[in-house]
């Protein structure tokens, strides 16, 4: 089976078969310092609020809720929703979840924060489709409000690939995936090509994502109204630069 749609990411069997790859059990261990990261870096205080946008199975949604936020939490895949809503609720906490597209979900003026934790915003082959993410991101936050985006930057793609084509393998339990990426001649766009083999099936997905350059994220926050725009290289504020491991964007709305 091959999954080439500019919709990719509302294939659900995209996600169950790819699920172990994408978010292995350390990285699922470190929602915690992430979010950790993520409070110190906006300065934010306990009891404000907090829209997580493309939350998957709310890994982090969960983490706000037990640092004392209020926690709205949206994604396009309904078993995910379902999922983070279970272990929520098994966790004794409360968090809103929201199955819904990020393109059209719009609360004006109802939170403090906004986060796209690690890579949940760059997906669509319309550059229009992120700008109005971000119009609505900034919409939905409350005057003196905040924004977090962690992407991989383009900086960090041209350092790390040494040509705009490249394949690597991966296994885990039994499951072998070959993972080719080729990038555009302007580095612009990347396209990811995973075949997984287990015994004698195979399946094959393909997706894409925007590589945003530092300046680029720069104008898409200010041309969206968001101002005291700070690039990092990580969570922890460290500067973006060789060392960087994402960029992440943080912006404010004027009070």
């Amino acid at each position: 089976m091959l999954t080439n749609s500019v919709e990719w990411f509302a294939d659900r069997v995209y996600w169950e078969a790819n699920r172990s790859f994408i978010w292995s059990d350390r990285r699922i261990e470190m929602s915690g310092t992430a979010v950790s990261n993520i409070v110190k870096l906006l300065g934010m205080k306990a009891g404000e609020s907090v829209l997580d946008l493309a939350c998957g199975f709310g890994r982090h949604s969960l983490v706000f809720a037990e640092h004392g936020f209020d926690v709205t939490a949206v994604d396009l895949n309904p078993d995910f929703i379902e999922e983070a809503d279970a272990n929520t609720s098994k966790a004794g906490k409360t968090v809103r979840f929201i199955c819904a597209d990020m393109r059209e979900f719009r609360e004006p003026e109802s939170y403090n924060n906004v986060v796209l934790l690690y890579n949940s915003f760059g997906y669509f082959k319309e550059r229009r489709d992120d700008e109005r993410v971000i119009r609505n991101c900034f919409d939905s936050l409350l005057p003196g409000g905040k924004i977090l985006i962690s992407v991989m930057g383009r900086e960090i793609v041209r350092r790390n690939m040494n040509s705009r084509e490249q394949r690597d393998w991966w296994e885990k339990d039994g499951v072998v995936r070959l993972e080719e990426y080729t990038v555009e001649e302007d580095w612009s766009w990347a396209t990811i090509r995973w075949t997984l083999l287990e015994g004698n099936d195979r399946q094959t997905f393909e997706y894409g994502l925007r590589l945003y350059s530092e300046e680029e994220m720069i104008h898409l926050l200010s041309d969206a109204g968001f101002v005291n725009i700070q690039i990092y290289g990580s969570m922890k504020g460290t500067p973006y630069d060789e060392k960087a491991h994402h960029l992440v964007a943080t912006a404010c709305k004027s009070k």
